[in-house]
This record gives C-alpha cells, sequence and structure tokens, in this order.
C-alpha cells in the first residue's frame, strides 16, 4: 500500500489539550528545556519517508511536508491578521533537490504538488460534480412532476453523450462503466494483467447493455489468467472493475452456461479483496456456493443473512425461494417447508410454485411421500385455475423419480379429466383410464420430455394392472433410448426390444399349439439374451407382454449394424425368421450392410436374392446402395485383373436390376448417394464404358445431373473433398484444374454456337456437366487408345448389359414412363 497523504495524517491530530496549549504560552517568559510540542511533531512528520513529487525532474524529489504553529506563541507581522485567536496555522514543506528544506506558499501550492493536478483543474472537477448532481436532481424533480417522457429524452441525450464522447459501457439497465483500468501492474511480469487492462479497455465491449458469448468468455479467460498476479494486491483493483467484472461473468443466459462457477470463483475474490457485496449479489453468490459443491458452507451463509439479506420485499423473496430450494435438494425438508410457508404467509403476491422442489425432496423419502401427495393437493387448490400442464409435468417427474408411480398416475389423471377421478389403491382401474389410447398419451409426453426412465416404470406399472402397453409407444421408447447413445440407455433398449422379440415369439409358438395339439406346450426361447433384471436385484424379472413389430426389429439391427455387431444381428435376423412377421427393405438392407462389413459379400447378394425372389420383399434405394458396396472395388484396397473384371460384370448387373425393379426415392440423401455409388464404383472398376451409360441413363430416368463437386472428385479420384491432408489435397487441386479446364472449352464452343456465357440457362449448365463428365471419362480411358468408332460399339453392348439400351439409344417415350423412378416435380420437392 502506498503511504497515506500526511494531510490525511494531520486531519487526525488537529486536537491540542489545555495544558499544551499554557505550556506553550508561558514559553514566552519561560525558556523550555526541551523543544515545543509543535517542533517536535514537525520534525517528526519530516522524518517520515518521503513521498515522490508528483512533478516529473531529473531527480526525484521528496513529496512536500507540513509543520504546524500556533497563532499567539509570538507575534508575527502580517501573519496573524485576520487569524482568529486559537487556531491553527498549518505550513507547508518541501525537500529540495540539494537537500534543504523549502516552504510553499499555500495549501493550494501543495494541493497541486501531490496530486499532479492543476488547482483550476481541481475547481473545474469539483463544479462538474456539482453540476452533474444538480442535473440528476432536476431530472428526479421532472419525474415526480408528471413531465417523465422529456426526462427520458434527456436522459437518452447524457447516455449518448457519454458513450459517443467517453467510450462508456453500459450494462444491464444501462449501468455505466466508465473508462476501467487497473492501476499498479506495468512491469513485464504483469502481462496477464496488462491483457485484462486490454479487455476491459475495448470499445466493443458489450453492446446493448447485453454480454454475447464471445464478450463472458473474454472476460473469464482473461480475468482467470490475471487473478494470480492480482490476489497479490487485491486493493489496487477499483471498484468499477469489479462492478463490471460482476456484470459481464453473472450475465443468465444461454450464452454463459459456466455463470454459477463464474461467480462463486468471483465472489471469493471480491471477498478477499475486502469488496461489499451488495444483497442481490450475496444472494446470488450463495447459490453458486451451493451448486458448487459447498452445501453446508451456502446453507450457514443462508442463515446468518436472515436479517441482513431481507430487507426488502424482493430480496425477502429471493432469500426465502432460494432457501427452499437449497433445503429440499440438501434433504433438510422440515426447514424448506417452514422456509416456504414463511414466503407464502408474507404480505407481498406467493410464488406457489416454489412448493414444487419441496414435493420433489418429500417424494424422495419413503415415510414421507403422503406428505408429498399432500402439498401436491394444497399447491393445486392454490393455484387453480392458473396451474399450467408444465407444473403438473413437474409433479409427475417428481413421483417417477422416486418410483411412486401411483401418484404420477393420479396427478397425470388430474391433468387430463376436468372431474376428479380417484385411482390411488384401486386394484382395477376405470374405463377411461385403463386404455391403451390414454397410456400412449402419457408415455409419448414422458418420451418427449426425456424422461425414459419414468416411462420405462410407467409400462411396468401398468401391465401389472393388467393394461397392455402399445407397440408403437414401446418401440418409441427403445428408439429414445438407442439414440441417446449411452452405454446404460443402450443396454436397456436391447432388454426391453429382446423382451417384446420374447413375446412374439411366445405368441406365434402359442399360435401354433392351437393348430396343432401335437406341439409341446411351453414358451419358444430359441435366441436372444436373457433379462438382465432378477429377483436377486429385489425386484421380479419384467415380462413385457407388448409383442415386437417389424420396428422393433428394424431398430436393434439399424444398431448392431452401426456397431458391428454382426453376430448379434445374425442372432437377431435367426429370431425374425421364427416371428412370422413380413421382412421389411429397411431391415433387409442391415442385414446386407452387416454381411458386407463383417467381409461376407456373398451372403449379402444370396441374401438379396432370396428376400427378393421368394419373399417378395421390395427393394429400394439403400438395397441397391448396399448392393454396390458389396463389389471388391468397394472393399479391398488391391484387385487382380480377374477381380475388375467381374466387378464390372456385377456392378452392370446391379445395374439392370435396378433398373427393372418397382421403387422410388424416399429421401435426398438417397437420391444423392445411390448414383455417386455407381458412378464411383464402375470409375474404380474402369468400366468407362458402363459410367458413360449410367450418366445417360440416370438423367433419362432420375433427372439427375452431378453436380461439380461431385465432378472435381471424380477427376482426383477421391470419395471426398474434406480429407485435409497433403497428398489429398495436390489430387483435389489437378481435379480441379482439369475441371475448369474442361468446362473453359465448352464455354468457347458455347460461344461459337452464339450463346452468352453470362446467362445461361439451368437446361444448357446441366448438359454442360453430363458433357464434361463424359469428356472426363474419356481423358480416364486414354490408355484404352480408343478410336471414336470403337467407342461407340462399347457404349451399346454396356447400355445392353445394363438393361437401358431403349433409353439410351433408342429413347422409347413408353421404356423411359416404365422405368422413370422420379419426375422432376417429385425430385425438386424431395431435394
Amino acid at each position: 500500500m502506498p503511504p497515506r497523504p500526511l494531510a490525511l495524517d494531520l486531519s487526525r491530530t488537529s486536537y491540542v489539550c489545555q495544558s499544551c496549549i499554557s505550556t506553550l504560552r508561558n514559553a514566552k517568559t519561560t525558556k523550555p528545556s526541551l523543544q515545543p510540542w509543535p517542533a517536535r511533531y514537525a520534525s517528526r512528520a519530516a522524518q517520515r519517508p518521503p513521498l515522490r513529487a508528483p512533478v516529473r525532474t531529473e531527480r526525484p524529489r521528496a513529496s512536500p511536508t507540513t509543520s504546524i504553529t500556533l497563532d499567539g506563541l509570538e507575534e508575527r507581522p502580517g501573519e496573524t491578521e485576520g487569524v482568529p485567536e486559537g487556531s491553527l496555522n498549518v505550513n507547508y514543506f518541501q525537500e529540495g533537490e540539494g537537500g534543504e528544506m523549502m516552504k510553499l506558499r499555500d495549501s493550494e501550492h501543495f494541493a497541486k504538488l501531490n496530486s499532479g493536478l492543476d488547482v483550476e483543474v481541481e475547481t473545474a472537477i469539483g463544479d462538474l460534480e456539482k453540476k452533474m448532481v444538480e442535473t440528476i436532481l432536476m431530472l428526479k424533480r421532472m419525474e415526480s412532476a408528471g413531465d417523465k417522457e422529456r426526462a427520458d429524452i434527456m436522459k437518452q441525450f447524457f447516455k449518448k453523450t457519454l458513450r459517443d464522447h467517453y467510450k462508456v459501457k453500459l450494462g444491464p439497465e444501462t449501468e455505466a462503466f466508465a473508462a476501467l483500468h487497473i492501476p499498479g501492474f506495468s512491469r513485464p511480469r504483469h502481462r496477464l494483467v496488462a491483457n485484462l487492462n486490454r479487455f476491459l479497455a475495448r470499445d466493443s465491449g458489450v453492446k446493448g447493455g447485453e454480454p454475447k458469448h464471445k464478450d463472458i468468455f473474454d472476460c473469464w479467460k482473461y480475468y482467470s489468467s490475471a487473478r494470480k498476479s492480482l490476489a497479490g494486491s487485491w486493493s489496487s483493483v477499483p471498484k468499477e472493475v469489479w462492478d463490471y467484472l460482476w456484470m459481464v461473468l453473472s450475465w443468465e443466459g444461454p450464452e454463459n452456461p459456466h455463470r454459477m462457477g463464474h461467480v462463486y470463483i468471483l465472489a471469493k475474490d471480491m471477498n478477499a479483496a475486502g469488496v461489499a457485496l451488495r444483497e442481490s449479489q450475496q444472494l446470488l453468490a450463495i447459490e453458486a456456493m451451493f451448486i458448487e459443491g459447498w452445501r453446508d458452507e451456502a446453507i450457514e451463509a443462508w442463515k446468518k443473512g436472515v436479517v441482513t439479506l431481507t430487507t426488502t420485499p424482493d430480496m425477502f423473496k429471493g432469500y426465502h425461494e432460494l432457501g427452499v430450494r437449497m433445503l429440499s435438494l440438501h434433504g433438510d425438508t422440515d426447514r424448506a417447508q417452514r422456509a416456504a410457508e414463511t414466503l407464502l404467509k408474507s404480505a407481498g403476491p406467493p410464488n406457489i410454485r416454489i412448493l414444487i422442489p419441496v414435493i420433489r425432496a418429500l417424494a424422495l423419502k419413503e415415510e414421507k411421500s403422503e406428505e408429498a401427495w399432500d402439498t401436491y393437493q394444497n399447491m393445486r387448490q392454490m393455484l387453480g385455475d392458473t396451474i399450467k400442464i408444465e407444473d403438473y409435468d413437474e409433479v409427475i417427474a417428481a413421483f417417477l423419480a422416486t418410483n411412486r408411480v401411483e401418484y404420477a398416475l393420479q396427478a397425470f389423471v388430474d391433468m387430463m379429466f376436468s372431474s376428479a377421478i380417484d385411482v390411488r389403491g384401486k386394484t382395477k382401474l376405470p374405463m377411461a383410464v385403463s386404455n391403451q389410447f390414454f397410456v400412449g398419451k402419457w408415455l409419448k409426453r414422458l418420451i418427449g420430455a426425456g424422461d425414459l426412465d419414468g416411462a420405462y416404470k410407467v409400462i411396468v406399472y401398468l401391465q401389472d394392472k393388467g393394461i397392455t402397453a402399445s407397440p408403437i409407444q414401446v418401440n418409441g421408447l427403445i428408439g429414445a433410448w438407442l439414440r441417446s447413445e449411452t452405454a446404460e440407455g443402450i443396454e436397456k433398449a436391447g432388454d426391453l426390444a429382446w423382451n417384446m422379440i420374447r413375446a412374439r415369439l411366445n405368441f406365434v409358438h402359442m399360435r401354433h399349439r392351437q393348430q396343432s395339439m401335437e406341439v409341446p406346450v411351453k414358451f419358444y426361447d430359441p435366441c436372444g439374451p436373457k433379462p438382465r433384471r432378477s429377483a436377486a436385484d429385489g425386484e421380479p424379472p419384467f415380462h413385457c407382454a407388448s409383442r415386437a413389430t417389424a420396428e422393433t426389429f428394424s431398430l436393434l439391427a439399424e444398431n448392431y449394424c452401426s456397431r458391428n455387431l454382426h453376430k448379434s444381428l445374425e442372432e437377431l435376423w435367426g429370431a425374425f425368421q421364427y416371428s412370422e412377421i413380413k421382412t421389411t427393405s429397411f431391415l433387409m438392407n442391415q442385414v446386407l450392410r452387416s454381411y458386407t462389413q463383417s467381409g461376407e459379400p456373398n451372403k449379402a447378394l444370396n441374401l438379396y436374392r432370396k428376400m427378393t425372389q421368394e419373399q417378395n420383399v421390395s427393394p429400394d434405394a439403400h438395397s441397391f446402395i448396399a448392393l454396390f458396396n458389396t463389389l471388391s472395388v468397394n472393399l479391398l484396397g488391391t484387385r487382380s485383373q480377374a477381380m475388375m473384371e467381374q466387378d464390372t460384370a456385377l456392378a452392370r448387373q446391379h445395374f439392370r436390376e435396378m433398373i427393372d425393379r418397382k421403387w422410388a426415392f424416399d429421401s435426398p440423401d438417397a437420391y444423392h448417394l445411390l448414383p455417386r455409388t455407381i458412378l464411383f464404383s464402375m470409375l474404380k472398376a474402369k468400366d468407362y464404358p458402363g459410367m458413360i451409360i449410367a450418366v445417360r441413363a440416370m438423367n433419362l430416368l432420375f433427372d439427375y445431373t452431378p453436380p461439380e463437386p461431385l465432378l472435381i472428385e471424380l477427376a482426383s479420384g477421391t470419395m471426398t473433398l474434406r480429407v485435409k491432408s497433403q497428398r489429398n489435397a495436390g489430387r483435389i487441386m489437378e481435379g480441379a484444374q482439369l475441371i475448369e479446364s474442361l468446362i473453359k472449352r465448352s464455354r468457347v464452343q458455347l460461344h461459337e454456337a452464339g450463346l452468352d456465357i453470362e446467362k445461361l440457362p439451368k437446361e444448357v449448365i446441366e448438359a454442360e456437366r453430363r458433357h464434361v463428365l463424359e469428356n472426363l471419362v474419356l481423358a480416364k480411358a486414354k490408355s484404352m487408345e480408343l478410336k471414336p468408332e470403337e467407342l461407340e460399339p462399347l457404349l451399346q453392348g454396356a447400355a445392353r448389359d445394363m438393361g437401358v439400351y431403349d433409353v439410351v439409344f433408342s429413347e422409347d417415350l413408353d421404356k423411359i414412363a416404365e422405368y422413370r423412378k422420379l419426375d422432376a416435380r417429385e425430385r425438386d420437392q424431395e431435394a
């Protein structure tokens, strides 16, 4: 800490006792043996560590000092005129360069040297402060007189003036922050504090009084880095800087996800710096302390603030609401109830929904579950018609989280029916509740809200009451668990799905038993994992009565395929054969993908033929994508010439199969992925005639034109433009240059034909891309050394193999209409 100015010390010692005064007055007649008191005091003051003079010189000069003499001690002409008898006269001195003491003129001279400011500047500052106070009082009188509109206009004018001329930062509620700076940290080792100062001096900081995510992120980054340096001198941080940091770091909103952690650290630092927190800041600091894990300390601080933090109605409300929430989470239900009761009995309008944390805390304790229900009933009665669906959801979630399903069901019934229907304690539920429609609405709401465990508890509870949930809702729960991508969620989804599969297999088995009494009476369980929940876990195993559907198998198949669990998928496929459910193309596609990923493409092809020919499964675009992916060019890094020739024949066969089948595109992804897979497969197999025929056929049947990025990928031989390796970047650059040269050559031809190349219609641009792709294919096929007259027979042969000769060469309109998969209007809607 820098030493205090001497004037401040003297103001504390201006009193002189009467005995000393009488002794000093007798000094005229009696020569003292000791140095008079004022002289001794002045000498001690001169011995104090000198302060640095505010005026820079070549040699540092000491700060001015003072001495005190008492009027009447001796007569001095011209010095005692106008001075009241018994008053003190303060003399100011300053040490010169040679060490001699120089007397200053007056207090104004002393103030000038000590502060570094001119007396006129200090006077102007005082006048400015006086005028600002007068302006504020004037604006308040205008508001009280009813001229609030004019007062607001003048306020906005002053705020704009400050913002424009002095670059003032505005916080919430237009709180002004002028030039912010932390002094005393100018050395090179204070680099982190300098970074914080540069952030505080930003003109762009916190525009409009609402911090953005970047403002909060930068503020915490620079402040957290500088904390260690600032801790050595917290007192150097101005109050305005603390206010600004609090305004930014405590901002409530999605742009500040770590708000409570920031507030906790900042409040600790402000407490260490001796900065007094406002009441609202203290409440927020207590909440942050609780959330950061210091629960006992936060509750103790909350208890101590019962007097200081409840001075206003708003603070009274916030204080008790915070207490209810903290105590409820901490399990102190008795104190939480007392705090809630105090709040509800207060004079102001009560927040009745503060009882929800109390209900949640009471429901956690089995012995107080009935008390939790009574609290819910009281809250519902007090809210009356103002109760919202969200309030019911909170209560239902609280009871489900503690396995109080009966109470949750009663709350949902209260929400759904205006008339009172009591379902608690009844073994048989009324018809309005015991139906799949009612259960389905509840499960759909729970799954949509993300309460998956609660939905599962509802399924188990209602099945015990004789109500079987619809497979659609159960499949929805399984899908939600799988989409969570958590180990626990995937495990629960698998258990429930196989439970449904067993129910389906048992149903099929019992149906066979009815048809033939020779079938032994037993539950058929050919495969699948056993339920993981058993009686050893404290509850009997759950056997789901909802039977599996094709969607159940599809959900599991997709999950197994994406996780490369081929053995599990084979087991699932075996169970599916016994389920007597019609095979869907989706399930077939997952099995095809799994066989291909496991390196068994022949099994994938055999399965496709069996499903489409024997079981009449209609393939879709994803089925043909899976077929083309079985080619060795898509599975192996190196291929022999024989394998290349085999891939060429299979690719043309798959293309013919795709054209002959009746199907349509079901998604924009499939619309772009299928042509891409076909072109790359043929390019890798070096089937250049087949590529040209495929482009022409897909244009006529799919309305497909390859986009420019695909042309670059085909030219460079890479499957993606996103890989940033050096080798891939070089190939992409070469491919882009080749495509650019082909396009320029095409544009020259179009210009010679009389077309304006700056305003080409869409049809011409699409035709140009197809033409560029064919030229690219011919450029790739230079090694074949084909002559133009030799290319045409190869194209015709490829068209016959691919089943599109009448489409490409004859352009038979009937054939085109028969094979067409998607017209232009539908393609645009899908895309």
